[in-house]
């Protein structure tokens, strides 16, 4: 690369347009190990540096100069990052590169090339310096001495003016943008919508806004390019890029996020002879579930329950005779919220006729069950948490190898009893698959746990369940089980920014996964999970980088995995208790296991099929 003397970057900066900060607005991405990185969650950082990667093609003394740059500025609140600007997509590509340089820091992976456009990178050994507090530019140039004048007036609080230096390294294609170049909203917009954000943005809808016509999303552009390139928006994103593919992922395709904020950027001109979101028409009943197997045989109305404008609402417990007079079996359940703009949440639990099981007898027969060496350390370890007025560690107990604590998932440990959904945005339907079922035995009883938050006004929630029933005489072959983690040991410090937690949960037989789901409260940041098989191989099943507590999807295999006996599902994630999460309730405080919002869980919901079972045919 040809040397730049200071005498040039001077003549260069005289002729080149200077600005207070070129803003370009947030964005995030996940890096080439599966981090997500929202440049808004930097802002405690006085910048962020970043330099563009590729395999084969990063530029080596830029990647020196970085480096220098680094040891002199990070411990000064300046953070260093790469960027693959689209060049590469494969994750271990790009880890065996960076192995092979010797580089330790993230690559953040823009597949869509839409980042490294906004930051106006255009060779590979350009960097640029960004403020994610303001979310501007402020240099954009070779990395050496200019971009170090630049830091040293950021980390003085001096005013910094937006510095432009050209550089001769080679230049990055931007092919993938290019081919979508010419875009209309009613060819290339408007399915984009009415795939992905119709359902919920219409009259009606769970959103707090309708996209219902061209000019309501003309209107709403601004907000819907953040929300993409932030990923905020479709809810519940998962890291599709590893993993098993999900039936109900709902992330956008990288060629439709480049058309939305392609057209956006280009102004976003609706003309069009038609307006096909106009003709978008939603079935009148509430039920999902309706268009597949018709309306409910089973309504079950909550009582209503009035919910004050603020305050804290205590979790309640609603106890819901079903009125059944006959042994039932069921194939699908869902919940229609009447309010979801307070109802957060419903754990519901099936209570048999004759009641629910002692849950401490159920672990106590399942500990007898084990090999009696292993029962006796087991019931030693309790016996000395009690004398010693501890809790016992009933979590790492329930972890315990060929452990089998599946009664305490089904009422009275019965193995064909039934479960009813619960509710949680964005996951409120059960649907079996053909000849997959539970019984609801006749005077079967619900409890359901109910959390609601406040919303600044009072509101009235009336809450429906609907049930639905195989046909009367038939008797499903199989049965859907299943397993929950849950960590009741957890300690997370004050202003601990990645407090990392594990929880493993056996898969005792051999069996099919159908789906995963994970649970945390307001500091949860990510989890994911992987299946660690009995021959000592492991495989990322999914990836959920970007925790919300607002959106809790249980998330469905599309071709269920079938996994031998002694699986071990690895539940790996953290929270951060920082001032960096905008929903911590309170950064100061350590912060351990409970029921409340403000305490935190941490928690994998799985469901799988048994291969092996009695096939009982029909009555």
């Amino acid at each position: 690369m040809k040397k730049i003397t200071l005498a040039a970057i001077c003549a260069i900066l005289a002729s080149s347009p200077l600005y207070a900060g070129e803003r370009v607005g947030d964005f995030a991405l996940i890096d080439h190990e599966g981090v997500f990185h929202h440049m808004a969650w930097y802002d405690d950082q006085q910048a962020i540096v970043l330099l563009p990667q590729a395999n084969g093609g990063t530029d080596a003394q830029a990647l020196a100069a970085l480096a220098d740059l680094r040891a002199s500025y990070e411990a000064q609140g300046v953070t260093f990052l790469l960027i693959n600007p689209g060049l590469d997509n494969d994750r271990d590509a790009v880890a065996a590169e960076a192995a092979r340089l010797g580089i330790d820091l993230p690559v953040l992976m823009d597949d869509t090339q839409l980042v490294a456009d906004m930051l106006g990178l255009r060779r590979l050994d350009e960097a640029v310096v960004y403020d994610p507090a303001s979310f501007e530019l402020l240099y954009r140039g070779e990395a050496g001495p200019a971009l170090g004048q630049t830091l040293d007036q950021v980390l003085a609080g001096a005013s910094v003016e937006m510095t432009v230096a050209d550089t001769d390294g080679a230049e990055i294609s931007f092919a993938s943008l290019a081919a979508h170049g010419e875009l209309t909203y009613e060819h290339d917009i408007a399915p984009i919508i009415a795939e992905n954000c119709a359902e919920c943005h219409r009259q009606g809808g769970i959103a707090p806004f309708a996209m219902d016509s061209k000019l309501a999303v003309k209107g709403w552009s601004p907000m819907i390019r953040e929300v993409v390139l932030t990923k905020r928006m479709p809810p519940g994103q998962i890291d599709n890029k590893v993993g098993h593919k999900m039936r109900n992922e709902m992330n956008l395709a990288d060629a439709e996020m480049q058309k939305l904020v392609a057209w956006i950027d280009a102004g976003a001109n609706t003309q069009s002879e038609t307006d096909p979101l106009t003709r978008l028409e939603w079935p009148e009943t509430k039920w999902t579930l309706a268009e597949a197997l018709g309306e409910p045989d089973l309504i079950v109305e909550i009582p209503e329950q009035t919910i004050p404008a603020t305050g804290v609402v205590d979790y309640m417990n609603i106890p819901i005779d079903l009125g059944l007079t006959e042994d039932r079996w069921v194939r699908a359940s869902e919940v229609a919220p009447g309010s979801p703009e307070v109802l957060h949440h419903i754990i519901t639990t099936v209570i048999p006729p004759e009641g629910l099981r002692d849950p401490m007898e159920v672990i106590s027969e399942a500990i007898d069950s084990l090999p009696e060496e292993r029962a006796v350390a087991i019931r030693t370890e309790i016996f000395a948490a009690v004398a010693a007025g501890e809790r016992p560690p009933i979590d790492r107990i329930l972890r315990e190898p060929g452990l089998d604590v599946s009664g305490l998932l089904v009422g009275g440990g019965d193995a064909d009893q039934g479960s009813v959904a619960g509710y949680a945005p964005g996951n409120s339907f059960s649907l079996n698959p053909e000849g997959v079922g539970g019984l609801l035995k006749a005077g079967s009883r619900l409890n359901l746990q109910m959390h609601y938050t406040t919303s600044g006004k009072e509101t009235t929630d009336a809450t429906e369940i609907a049930i639905y029933f195989y046909d009367e005489g038939v008797i499903p072959a199989e049965r859907m089980s299943g397993g929950v983690g849950n960590a009741f040991s957890i300690d997370i410090p004050a202003h601990a920014k990645d407090h990392e937690m594990q929880l493993v949960t056996y898969v005792p037989e051999e069996a099919e996964i159908y789906s995963l789901m994970p649970h945390m409260h307001f500091r949860g940041k990510r989890m994911d999970f992987t299946a660690r098989y009995p021959d000592g191989s492991e495989e990322v099943l999914l990836s959920v980088p970007a925790y919300s507590f607002n959106w809790q999807l249980s998330h469905e295999l599309e071709t269920p995995l079938r996994v031998p006996a002694g699986t071990q599902i690895v539940a790996s994630g953290a929270f951060d208790n920082s001032t960096q999460n905008e929903f911590n309730p309170d950064p100061n405080i350590d912060v351990h296991w409970g029921e409340q919002s403000w305490d935190e869980m941490f928690m994998g919901f799985y469901s799988w099929k048994n291969v092996e079972q009695t096939e009982t045919g029909t009555d």
